[in-house]
């Protein structure tokens, strides 16, 4: 999530189809929600904004991900006969059973994975948001490309990740000249 700006559950409705590992692209069209948090009971539906869109992604990120594509293809072939209700929808992010992950499976083992780090700081999945968000932000990228990326139609939303983080490459920006001149 860090690398594409997605919402949590754009990352879990993502499919193999919405992935071109020639191009070294993602489609992002829809997410995932489950009202009982039940991976069999969940629905498809639009993103956030309605909107689709298309990000580049880096190359050794789309080589991870067709790793995996190619492990749940050799995973199913090997376990739909076996295990009798295979869910074979193509999620990329999939249980054993092929049913996907939920976005409270993201938030749960996130918790469980930071008990063992000496993060002080309040984290959850949709913090990745903000991480791309500045990274984007400190490479350069206007607005405008940022609020594309990660799917904004109202520029105040970026504007709050977007404010923060040049708030603080000014500081450094300050610090950076002043040590120069000491």
């Amino acid at each position: 999530m860090a690398f594409s700006g997605m919402r949590p559950g754009e990352l879990v409705a993502l499919k193999n189809s919405d992935s071109d590992f020639n191009k070294n692209t993602i489609s992002i069209s829809k997410t995932l929600y489950s009202e009982k948090n039940n991976m069999k009971e969940y629905m498809l539906d639009t993103t956030k904004t309605n909107k689709s869109r298309i990000i580049d992604m880096d190359e050794f990120i789309m080589k991870m991900l067709k790793q995996l594509v190619r492990m749940n293809d050799r995973h199913k072939m090997k376990y739909r006969t076996v295990i009798e209700d295979f869910h074979n929808e193509d999620f990329v992010f999939q249980r054993k059973n092929g049913c996907p992950f939920l976005t409270k499976s993201l938030s749960n083992r996130m918790k469980r994975l930071l008990k063992f780090s000496e993060a002080k700081k309040e984290l959850t999945p949709h913090s990745f948001r903000h991480t791309h968000i500045s990274m984007m932000t400190e490479s350069g990228d206007d607005l405008p490309t940022i609020m594309e990326r990660v799917g904004h139609e109202d520029p105040d939303t970026t504007l709050k990740v977007y404010t923060h983080v040049t708030k603080k490459m000014k500081v450094e920006s300050i610090n950076n000249t002043t040590s120069l001149h000491s």
